[in-house]
């Protein structure tokens, strides 16, 4: 593993962008051996940012945690996103309108290195993870009544085989395999949001 901490400390921004480029391709393949077109039609699409920074010469990942008050995912750690809305032209418009509406980092301050796929999630959306760099340090705005606060984790702690476990739970009478992180900072990371971070590590050759 000291190896991998080495090698996350020092991926440059085109070998992330090579990486991220040649994972989406075979998730793509992936996805078709495991739904039908039909299945995949069903879900919403949505889109997320997984924004990366770099803080002290280490690669950071940035996260928020969910307003309570929120419908879906009230609470969970997650990455800034949503559903497509009419107005966005395609995902990639939808990672970084909904960024800036929840946590307040512009646009034009997102270099986009690529995405992860395509992943299906329980609630019904097919979410495309998109991930890119923002500036640091940066003047964060949030929308209070979805994002109830922010936080960072270092790639170099995600990529500790000690820091996660998988968990067994129950969704519609299935029982389910689902990935969790040991707290950082008082915040856990868990669920589809946790699945996200694996796929990017497996896309980075940092997996665990």
């Amino acid at each position: 593993m000291l190896m991998k901490a080495i090698l996350g400390l020092m991926l440059t921004k085109n070998e992330i962008q090579k990486a991220l480029n040649a994972y989406a391709v075979d998730s793509w393949h992936k996805q078709e051996d495991l739904y039908t077109r039909e299945q995949l039609s069903h879900l919403r699409h949505a889109a997320v940012l997984l924004p990366l920074f770099v803080h002290e010469n280490e690669w950071h990942l940035l996260l928020t945690k969910r307003a309570e008050t929120l419908e879906e995912h009230r609470g969970q750690v997650a990455f800034p996103g949503g559903r497509k809305e009419k107005q966005d032209h395609n995902l990639h418009d939808t990672a970084l309108r909904e960024t800036y509406e929840e946590i307040g980092v512009k646009p034009e301050d997102v270099h986009i290195f690529g995405h992860l796929g395509d992943l299906p999630i329980l609630t019904g959306y097919l979410v495309r993870p998109y991930v890119g760099q923002i500036p640091w340090p940066y003047a964060f705005e949030l929308e209070r009544d979805e994002v109830h606060s922010i936080f960072s984790i270092p790639i170099t702690w995600l990529i500790e085989p000690e820091n996660h476990y998988v968990r067994y739970r129950n969704f519609a009478g299935r029982e389910l395999p689902v990935i969790y992180f040991e707290n950082y900072a008082g915040y856990q990371l868990w669920g589809a949001s946790a699945e996200m971070v694996v796929a990017l590590l497996s896309a980075l050759n940092l997996a665990f």
